[in-house]
Order: C-alpha cells, then structure tokens, then sequence
C-alpha cells in the first residue's frame, strides 16, 4: 500500500507543473508529473523536487509528496531542507571571498591563521593549507574520533575547541584523523576538512561563521537560507527527513515541533547551543555546520547557481557578491582521478576543484545528464535526505533535485555512480530539457 492516497498524490502533483510557486498551470508538462508520480511510488518516496531551468529563462519547480508525514504539508519550492554536503560549496564561497578580499592566502599553512599547530604526525615536515581543504587533499579523515569530537560539538552547551581534537595533547586527538599519504598527494572526502573552514572563516573574518555567509553569500543574491536559527530567513518549517525502517516513517532531522512545543519555542529548527552573546569566535564553527548544516529551499538552490554559473560565463555579479574570477577559480580542477591518486568513491568523484564537484561525465561513473560533458556543483547525503545541485556553463543548464526519504536503502545501477532514484530524476529532466529546446 503506497503511504500517500492516490488523491493526495494526484492533488500534489497539480502543484509540480508551475514555472513557479504563484503561476498557473503548464499542461505541456504533463508528462513530467506522471514520470514522477511513476518514480515517486517506485521508490516510496516521501517527498521531493526536481528543479530546472535553461539558460536565463526562470527555474521551474517539479514537487512531489510531502514535508512532514504528519503535518500533511506538501513539498513546495520554498520548503527549506538540511541540505547535507551541498553546505560544503556556500562554506567554500565564504572562504574564497576572503580570498578575494586578500584576507587570506589559499597556499599559506592553515595554522597561521587559526593560531596552533596542524601537521600530519606522519608528515609533520609539511603544513597543510586551505587550498588542500578546500579540495579534500589535506591528508585529514574523518573516522570514530571525528565523529565523538562531532557529537560533543552539537550537543555541548560550551561547544570544545577545535584544538582539543587537532593537537596531539588534545583530549579528543587521536592518530586516526590523518592518513599514510602526505598533504596534497592524496584524495580523501573530508567532513572534518570544512569545519576547520568554518572556523578558519571565524578566525579570519572576526564573526560568527553563519554571520559572515549570510552577510557575505546570502544576502547579496537574496537567499533566504541560514546555518543557524539566528540567521536564517525562510518562514516555512524544514522538511522533515525520514528513513523507513521496520516499515515505520522514523523522522531522522528536523521532526517537526508538536503543537504544545510550538507553543514554548518558536518552529526554527537548529539553535547554537550558547546564548549568542556568549558564542567564542573562531574557536570550533562546527556547531553551525559548515560541513553540512545548511538549511535551504529548492528556489534559493536555484539562484545560488544561477549566480554561480552567470559569473563562470564572464557575466556581472551582484554588488558585494564574488566576482567572476573568484567563480572561476574555484571551478579550476584540483585534483582529477585519471592523473592523481585517491578514493574516487566508487567513481562517483572523478575531479574536484576549490570546494567543488566537477563532474566529467565518464560512462558508468559520474553522468549526470547524457549530454552535459562537464558540470560544477555538489551533492548531499544524510539522514534520510540525499540532494544534488548542479550546472552546465556551456548548454546553460541548472539542476537540482532533492528527496526527505524514500522507503527503502538508497542502491545504484550500472547507469552511474549516482543512486538509482536520482539516475531516474536525471533521465526525466533531460527529457524535459529537450523537449524545451536547450
């Protein structure tokens, strides 16, 4: 038995054909709406949205389900999400503005600016540097100590110094958290990595980390999104992200508040566990989740790449946002699969640039539309949620897609390295693609 009645789905599905949120309804993308309807119950999912758009013309929104399974509340496209490791591309923007800016040095020894030392015990004749965070190539792994030094960090009043796990007198250091290979000679996914970015941020910037992009990302481009409940500006809930184990929706982040909740703290999903007049500055930025804490609507997904791609085709950026050469920059391969070791992560990593996924479209291993060649972007996975945000400068197309759950493990086909439910989200989008012309 599908977990949404068929008149619900059909009533849902209604809204996924609006160019946007206040426009009327597209009969020419009917087909759209029963492929995922078709998609949606192949997976139980709860809820999702494709979005799309090619170039200038607006995105357009393609919803499916629900936010929250008790609430009832459908997926629209201003449903913010925890995005998952797409943060790690807004943390990115945050350190490549202060480049920008001259604040910081990408190649000079990380531990010049957050005030203690970081070596690899294994190479500690070599400094690490933003730049090898920034393209996961520092050496650091995330593992059981990293982990312990999270949990500690979301759930302590007094958040620990990030030195207390980094330094090797630290009380969570542990030998673990750095490889056999040396800083830069390495590919190695890293949480770990943008947590140090997020407090580098503070450390050089003077502010609060979510202060400084929302000041500085956000608010230039008018994204209404936010790594803390004191910044954020969306007015809907989060969705809520499930897994389904033992055939029971188990809400995994973000549950929404019952009703006598809502009536002794306001509905904001995260807080900063220390009142904010007591937050240390640039001491542990991990609270905030630099690595994957962003919570952020499908729309405002939308315009952050919309800006990023616009400012990679040479053209203007919004005052006080990044330039284009930044963009450009930060889109520059770092580190790539067929020159370079590391773990490509069953294929679906082939290249990276400064806190950025390239995608290369190698057969069977990072394809994400048939006929894009080469794209920029990030994907997301955790809690129940898996997203992905993506864009192609030359045909000028955007995409993302994101889904608060379905019911059942995420697995993969031969198509690509992606999970087979977004390979079918992929394949529907192309074909709206061409049938618009772009």
């Amino acid at each position: 038995m599908r977990f949404i009645p068929l008149a619900l789905i059909l009533t849902l599905a209604s809204v996924a054909t609006t160019c946007d949120s206040h426009s009327g309804p597209d009969s020419s993308f009917g087909f759209a709406t029963d492929t995922l309807q078709h998609i949606q119950e192949r997976y139980d999912m709860m809820g999702g949205i494709l979005s799309l758009a090619c170039k200038d013309e607006p995105a357009q929104f393609f919803p499916i389900g629900l936010a929250d399974y008790n609430a009832k509340d459908p997926i629209t496209p201003d449903t913010p999400y925890r995005i998952a490791s797409i943060s790690k591309m807004v943390t990115a923007l945050g350190v490549l503005k202060l480049v920008e800016t001259q604040q910081l040095e990408l190649d000079t020894p990380i531990e010049h600016y957050l005030g203690f030392p970081l070596r690899n015990p294994n190479h500690p004749e070599l400094a690490i540097t933003a730049r090898q965070l920034l393209s996961h190539q520092s050496s650091l792994r995330d593992g059981a100590a990293y982990n312990r030094f999270l949990s500690q960090s979301y759930s302590s009043e007094v958040p620990p110094p990030l030195s207390e796990l980094l330094q090797p007198n630290g009380e969570y250091y542990s030998d673990e958290l750095f490889g056999e290979q040396a800083p830069g000679s390495w590919f190695q996914y890293s949480n770990l990595g943008f947590g140090i970015l997020g407090t580098l941020i503070e450390q050089v910037s003077g502010e609060a980390f979510d202060v400084f992009i929302k000041r500085e990302v956000f608010e230039p481009i008018g994204i209404q999104a936010g790594f803390s409940s004191y910044t954020r500006g969306y007015e809907e809930l989060p969705a809520t992200l499930y897994r389904k184990p033992d055939n029971q929706w188990t809400p995994q982040a973000d549950r929404r508040p019952s009703q006598e909740e809502l009536q002794t703290r306001p509905p904001d999903g995260p807080r900063y566990p220390q009142p904010r007049e007591e937050v240390l500055i640039g001491v542990n930025a991990i609270p905030y989740g630099p690595q994957g804490g962003l919570r952020i609507s499908a729309r405002d997904l939308m315009t952050l790449l919309e800006h990023m791609q616009s400012a990679l085709n040479q053209k203007n950026t919004p005052e006080g946002w990044l330039n284009a050469e930044t963009i450009a920059q930060m889109t520059q391969i770092q580190w790539h699969a067929d020159s370079q070791p590391g773990d490509a992560y069953g294929g679906l990593f082939r290249a990276w640039g400064l806190g950025v996924h390239v995608l290369t479209a190698e057969p069977g291993l990072d394809v994400m539309l048939k006929e894009s060649t080469t794209m920029y972007g990030h994907s997301g996975l955790a809690y129940g949620l898996v997203s992905s945000a993506y864009f192609d400068p030359e045909r000028g197309v955007r995409i993302s897609f994101i889904t608060n759950g379905i019911g059942m493990a995420f697995s993969g086909d031969e198509r690509s390295a992606f999970y087979s439910v977004e390979k079918d989200i992929f394949e529907l989008a192309e074909d709206i693609i061409k049938k618009n012309g772009c």
